[in-house]
């Protein structure tokens, strides 16, 4: 089992606020986060079959950003 990663329950609680959904698309992470899509494909790893990704996995992945 591995460990969570510091400030993934702050960055979950954030993100969990901000969307009444599971699944995000790329369009939504870019307004909520005030940037271009471009940047973020660039900087996040979305499902290749779905093109969203889950709010825990998206939490995860700005703690590794960090």
């Amino acid at each position: 089992m591995s460990r969570e990663l510091p400030g993934y329950r702050e960055n979950l609680a954030r993100v969990d606020a901000a969307f009444d959904h599971e699944l995000l698309t790329c369009a939504e992470i870019s307004r909520w986060l005030g940037c271009k899509p471009e940047t973020v494909k660039r900087n996040f790893r979305f499902n290749p079959a779905t093109r969203r990704i889950s709010k825990s996995d998206l939490a995860r992945q700005i703690c590794a950003k960090a």
